[in-house]
């Protein structure tokens, strides 16, 4: 955590053959001072100051160090008071040091002495102007026309009102944590460089006078639609993103899908389009989540994922894209059943079923492949024959034993099976009941409630009345 500000100050003679009085005062002001090297042009003239000073070599730094070493360097002399890192000629050391310093100092950087804040920006982010650049005055920013694949500077902007409607206007246009840099003069001379987003800008409380901002282009989708959802996830998991979704694999994530698709049901059968939306966008999410880590270790990205599920439902349904032909949908789930086959190397027909499902999802899935394979009843009256089979052999069981557990297995997956036989899925019918009965109890209570009598109180009888009574309600009702 950076907890001193750091300078760039540059010492060269004007044309009075004389040091910038500000570029001085902030040297003298300083707790460190840092300077290339004892032989280095600014040297001389630090000494003549009676200013003493760190060389790159006193920081273990060589003297050409790159720039992120330079950062560094600087940022952990920060964690202790004022750095200033001293250059000559005009205070911009080299390539990436001061865009360095600003995307990781929360404080931002000030630069002596300098003429204008644009050329402040212009040399400090090495801008190059022979490239494409739009210069627009805040006062006209809302009316000008420029494109967000271009870099944009901002001036004119002379307090925090104007600053802050710049920043609304630029909402239209950029993602609310598109970073962006203000310029703006320092009281005391020179310039303060601070970098902030897009969002930040419509919030601040102050700006330096003649203040001057840096857009940087960007070639992203507008802030809206899928492209931009996935730019936030990589946001999210980049290094200065979020410390819960940094730490997220997807181990750590599968519990989260499957608790966010169960949700999403809970909404499907709730009839609520607007919680539906939510939860689908939740399931999106966990998604995009994966790929983005999956991307982040080189293995298949959010394109690779679409692509695949693209070819699978071509390739699926050869019905609509092929010249195979399905009237019913008994024949596309044939179809369907043939084609998984054949994509898969499989060692048994009943490959490939999870048996993390749900239960009595497993067991539909797996009796519907070995049905689709021939093992099957030849009709339901055969089913139905099984399931009193298997009620004669459970009521043979002792309570808690291991046989009476197996034999429970035996007559609920048979009764998988006359779900099948009537076209019933039988995870959906059994969540319907789990509904149909918590709504009753809820309304066999609120009616003992009314009564000011206790439920555990009522006798057997007394609850059937009123059991039966909530399915009347609920009868009369339609169901709902």
């Amino acid at each position: 955590m950076v907890v001193g500000s750091i300078a760039i100050v540059g010492l060269e003679f004007d044309d009075r053959d004389m040091l910038d009085a500000a570029a001085i005062e902030r040297l003298r002001g300083a707790d460190t001072v840092v300077i290339v090297s004892s032989e280095h042009a600014a040297a001389g003239h630090v000494r003549e100051l009676g200013i003493e000073a760190l060389t790159y070599s006193d920081l273990g730094l060589p003297t050409e160090a790159p720039a992120g070493m330079i950062v560094e360097a600087l940022l952990g002399l920060a964690e202790k008071g004022d750095v200033a890192l001293v250059s000559g000629g005009y205070p911009f050391v080299q390539e990436g040091v001061i865009s360095g310093i600003l995307a990781r100092a929360a404080g931002g950087v000030d630069v002596f002495p300098i003429a204008s804040p644009l050329q402040v920006l212009v040399l400090a982010l090495d801008i190059d102007l022979t490239a494409d650049v739009d210069f627009i005055d805040a006062d006209t920013l809302a009316g000008a026309p420029f494109r967000r694949d271009t870099h944009l500077i901002v001036t004119g902007v002379r307090n925090a009102i104007v600053a802050r409607a710049v920043g609304m206007r630029l909402l239209e246009f950029y993602a609310s944590e598109h970073t962006i840099v203000t310029a703006g003069w320092l009281d005391g001379g020179g310039f303060d460089l601070e970098l902030m987003t897009v969002d930040e800008l419509t919030r601040i409380e102050r700006v330096h006078r003649d203040t001057a901002i840096y857009v940087s282009p960007s070639r992203i989708v507008a802030p809206e639609g899928f492209d931009e959802l996935v730019r936030i996830i990589a946001v999210l998991r980049g290094p200065d993103g979020c410390p819960w979704d940094r730490e997220q694999t997807h181990e750590s994530l599968g519990k989260h899908l499957i608790e966010e698709a169960y949700e999403t049901l809970a909404a499907i059968e709730a009839g609520d389009s607007d919680e539906l939306a939510d939860e689908l966008g939740d399931v999106l999410l966990q998604v995009v989540l994966h790929s983005q880590i999956a991307a982040e270790e080189d293995r298949f990205a959010i394109e690779d994922v679409i692509a695949r599920i693209t070819a699978k439902i071509r390739r699926r349904h050869p019905h609509i894209f092929g010249n195979v032909k399905a009237e019913t949908s008994e024949q596309v789930m044939r179809n369907w059943d043939t084609i998984k086959r054949g994509e898969k190397e499989r060692d048994s027909i009943l490959s490939g079923v999870a048996p993390t499902l749900p239960a009595l999802m497993y067991a539909q899935k797996i009796s519907r492949r070995a049905a689709g394979a021939g093992f099957d009843w030849e009709d339901i009256d055969g089913v139905w024959a099984k399931v009193h089979e298997e009620i004669d052999e459970l009521k043979a069981t002792d309570a808690g034993s291991p046989e009476a557990a197996d034999e429970v297995g035996d007559l609920l997956f048979t009764v998988v099976n006359v779900a099948r036989k009537l076209g019933v899925d039988a995870e959906d019918a059994l969540r319907r009941m789990c509904v149909r009965f918590e709504r009753r109890f809820g309304d066999m209570e609120r009616a003992v409630a009314e009564r000011g009598a206790d439920f555990h109180d009522l006798d057997l009888d007394e609850m059937e009345e009123l059991w039966q009574q909530a399915k009347h309600k609920e009868s009369a009702n339609g169901g709902k």
